[in-house]
């Protein structure tokens, strides 16, 4: 049997426009089930986003990861495999979130955690009997993702490792406790360190939905991670950044940056996200400050459209990036993804604009699908746009390069901060009006 992985692209945009390469990462989900699967089962790989997928290519079973952003490429990948006869297997966040719409795109689909999933996905197929639906349960890990999958192919420099899942906060516009279930399910760390010891690269993304979930724990890891003269970057929360005794074990184990979800300077808006773990932690300079003491730089997103927000919102939110100097920074728009709080809320009052807006031909990605309070859905959009160049304008990166605490400190930092902070604006524009599906 001869199983093919295909790693889903948002869309192409016509002419061979070059793909977002911020969005080119390793596509660790199909590492861990490449690991899964058993060796005397041929394994093929594609990656769309490298615009490799070749609907010539022969196997019996086509497995895909699909994100909300990746369903509409992911079901014509799938119908085109489909019609030569290849058993279509989907799992992945939209899937267990939108289960009828997945079913009907595959023959069978993966609902929560593939690990203890998936070696009985393969058991079936190989036997003739392959089931419509299956469903994981959380608490297992892959002990080693198969990393030879990326075998010639350019993923940067960031190694992606994975040391827990799901997160116990319950935002209003996130899925990720959708999926989880508000459920922390944290990896052993021996499991951990094993892992990163096996690594080529030097530079470590913890992928994890929130790092700092079990501070303790985080600690323990850094401790770990000291003898290891590697760099790291997560996603914490901000309440981490009051602990000194936290932040100085990450600067010393190597951490060179974290992404922190700010998503609002209101008080107001905060509730309204149901962000209570901002609220109670409102204090954002002195987190910052603390942050930059240890030569950590932040990555910090900020989400825009909620009734509260106004021009002046974008405006003032602006101006305290800059005087926080922030590393990197996302004007977002709110997305209500399918499944999530939001999503619901914004059906019963009526203000979605398209019924499935990631499947609709004439949604593009950074279009609003909602009716905001006090702009219009084009209007959110193009001031999103708009802070966002203004924020990686030249003068905005050299503004932001005189904190050489954080940002500069050291040769390699600074060459990295002006290097991906000089892309980003060219980034902005490639993502800006990316289809939902289509061939490169």
């Amino acid at each position: 049997m001869r199983i093919l992985f295909i790693q889903p692209a948002v869309g192409h945009k016509p002419g061979g426009a070059t793909y977002p390469k911020t969005w080119i990462m390793e596509p660790l989900a199909l590492a861990v089930l490449s690991a899964l699967t058993p060796r005397r089962v041929e394994r093929l790989f594609m990656d769309d986003r490298l615009g490799e997928v070749d609907y010539a290519a022969d196997a019996d079973v086509v497995a895909m990861p699909v994100e909300c952003y990746t369903a509409a490429r992911s079901y014509e990948i799938a119908a085109r495999f489909r019609a030569k006869g290849a058993r279509i297997v989907l799992g992945g966040f939209h899937v267990k979130l939108n289960e009828a719409e997945a079913a009907a795109n595959a023959d069978a689909v993966i609902l929560g955690d593939a690990e203890t999933t998936w070696p009985q996905v393969v058991n079936d197929l190989e036997a003739g009997r392959l089931a419509s639906r299956y469903v994981g349960c959380g608490g297992v890990f892959c002990p080693m993702p198969d990393r030879s999958l990326y075998a010639g192919r350019d993923y940067g420099r960031l190694n992606l490792v994975e040391t827990s899942r799901g997160c116990s906060f319950n935002c209003e516009f996130c899925s990720v406790t959708k999926f989880f279930g508000r459920r922390y399910t944290p990896r052993p760390l021996d499991e951990v360190m094993t892992e990163v010891r096996s690594l080529e690269k030097d530079i470590v993304f913890f992928v994890d939905d929130n790092l700092a979930m079990d501070v303790e724990r985080l600690k323990d890891l850094c401790r770990r991670m000291i003898p290891m003269h590697m760099h790291w970057v997560g996603q914490l929360s901000i309440h981490s950044a009051k602990d000194d005794e936290l932040l100085a074990l990450m600067e010393r184990s190597g951490c060179a940056g974290v992404l922190i979800g700010f998503e609002s300077l209101d008080a107001a808006t905060l509730s309204d996200m149901g962000k209570r773990v901002n609220s109670s932690n409102s204090d954002y300079a002195a987190a910052i400050e603390n942050l930059r003491r240890h030569h950590l730089s932040i990555y910090a997103t900020f989400v825009f459209g909620y009734d509260h927000d106004t021009a002046e919102t974008f405006e003032r939110t602006f101006e305290f990036a800059m005087e926080s100097r922030f590393f990197f920074a996302a004007f977002n728009h709110l997305v209500p993804f399918p499944g999530t709080d939001v999503h619901a809320r914004f059906v019963r009052e009526g203000r979605m604009l398209h019924d499935r807006w990631w499947l609709d031909p004439n949604v593009r990605f950074g279009d609003v699908v909602f009716r905001p309070k006090n702009f219009t859905p084009e209007g959110l959009a193009e001031t999103c746009r708009r802070y966002r160049l203004r924020f990686y304008s030249t003068r905005s990166v050299f503004r932001r390069a005189m904190d050489v605490r954080a940002n500069t400190h050291g040769l390699l930092k600074a060459a990295i901060f002006f290097a991906s902070n000089f892309t980003q604006e060219r980034e902005v524009m490639r993502r800006h009006g990316l289809p939902f599906g289509g061939d490169p």
